[in-house]
């Protein structure tokens, strides 16, 4: 984000600013306040944001935004004076800003991803190319969210050519509101699943919804090729839908598979090593070097960006150490653990290979059904061991006890359990997946398992 005024920024949420002082970056959680941050107190259902906006300014926030009902209160227990821009509803404002943000950025060429997996490392992905042809702006981490896009969106600046941010929802209506702020020019969808399926009711619904990506707008829409849904949706939304994969991806020659250290993939008369393990994941490069190319890009150009790319932290990156992890564990649904399986299971490695799985979160009424296909996977898969974490999982197990499969799983709902019989159990040489939903918290094994000697 660059460096912007108090009184602009209040400006564009018709509010008004106490004192001036300049914001490099917006934050919404005060334990992230730092020399520099606006922190705009929201009100949520838990907590509310006024009551940590004394906090936000010890961490080092330089100015706080707040709602005028509660202007009174927050300048009552600050000890000086500090910037504070003061709004009717600082959620509103926010989203306020960010629209009007955008507008004055009338030449940069907006970019849309969505999908039920991939998204955030595709985005990556094609930011990095991208960023070969042009100053790129991006989604950072995963904020992609109806609080998380309108922040990102100040990543946007006056020599930004590109924009290319996540558009995440969970909820029917979700996306409208989104394209209130970002309405792409090009979209890609990376896949339709079961992720967010407790709120979204169906892989129908969830098709709907996501596809309004593809808004009247827009120039150019994508998708993986032979996805069920495209024809539906070509016809929902009016588009002519262009496939990206294996077989549509044009100008990609010889791919060879480096194992844990990814991918060497040839385009035109170049190459790129793309460090990125799963077929899943060659397939979200797939779909960057579609649109890239699409967007102009060179062969030179596209394998200069696939090699800067690295990994997402939680999202199959590999450790390396005496236990080789491959951290999977920023979300998880079906399609995402068959994949990474799958991708286990082929792999060739001359030690173990385990896998850690906590539940999969926000699955709804389809929860139990879900957990029984990936006990079924689980013990066709046959790995070496295999550990099962979470009350959710408690489905899988009961179906890998029926299928007789219980000799090398072990299952406990009890965090302290599980460590204790991970770090009894793994040794040097081992390969240990660990995967699971975000409320999982599965990141909590990693430095105890690449810890082992």
């Amino acid at each position: 984000m660059r460096r912007i005024s108090c009184q602009k920024l209040a400006r564009l949420a018709s509010g008004s600013a106490t004192a001036n002082a300049f914001v490099t970056s917006i934050v919404v959680d005060s334990r992230l306040a730092e020399r520099g941050s606006l922190f705009i107190a929201l009100a949520g259902e838990r907590v509310d944001g006024h009551d940590y906006v004394v906090d936000a300014f010890e961490r080092g926030a330089s100015a706080a935004m707040v709602a005028k009902s509660h202007f009174n209160r927050v300048r009552g227990r600050l000890f000086e004076e500090r910037p504070l821009i003061v709004v009717d509803d600082p959620l509103t404002a926010l989203w306020q800003m960010a629209r009007l943000y955008v507008e004055e950025h009338k030449n940069i060429v907006k970019i849309g991803i969505t999908g039920s997996c991939g998204k955030t490392t595709t985005k990556e992905m094609l930011a990095s190319i991208l960023s070969q042809m042009g100053k790129t702006a991006k989604t950072p981490g995963n904020f992609n969210s109806s609080i998380g896009l309108p922040i990102s969106l100040f990543e946007i600046d006056a020599e930004s050519e590109y924009g290319v941010f996540e558009m995440g929802i969970d909820q029917v209506g979700e996306m409208d509101r989104l394209l209130s702020l970002w309405e792409p020019e090009i979209a890609l969808i990376t896949n339709i699943g079961l992720s967010h399926i407790g709120k979204l009711g169906t892989t129908q619904v969830t098709a709907k919804e996501k596809s309004k990506i593809f808004s009247p707008a827009l120039k150019r829409a994508y998708m993986v090729e032979n996805s069920p849904y495209a024809p539906q949706i070509s016809r929902w939304r009016q588009h002519s839908i262009n496939q990206f994969g294996l077989k549509s991806t044009k100008g990609v020659g010889q791919i060879i598979s480096l194992g844990l250290q990814g991918w060497l993939i040839e385009i035109g008369r170049e190459q790129a090593h793309l460090k990125a393990v799963g077929q899943h994941n060659l397939i979200n490069a797939l779909g960057a070097v579609k649109v890239a190319q699409d967007l102009g890009a060179d062969p030179s150009q596209i394998c200069a960006g696939l090699e800067a790319f690295s990994p997402v932290e939680g999202r199959s990156k590999v450790v390396n150490g005496s236990v080789t992890v491959i951290e999977d564990w920023y979300n998880s649904s079906v399609d995402s653990t068959s994949s990474i399986l799958d991708y286990m299971v082929n792999l060739p490695w001359q030690g173990r290979k385990l896998a850690v799985l906590g539940s999969m979160k926000e699955l709804g009424n389809l929860s139990e059904e879900a957990h029984l296909q990936i006990a079924q996977k689980l013990v066709a898969a046959k790995l070496d061991d295999v550990y099962l974490f979470g009350k959710e999982m408690s489905s899988a197990w009961s179906e890998i006890r029926r299928l007789g499969g219980k000799e090398h799983f072990f299952y406990t709902n009890d965090w302290e359990t599980l460590q204790k019989k991970m770090l009894e159990e793994t040794r040097g040489g081992d390969l240990v997946l660990v995967k699971g939903s975000r409320a999982m918290a599965m990141e909590r094994l990693v430095p105890a398992l690449t810890s082992i000697v």
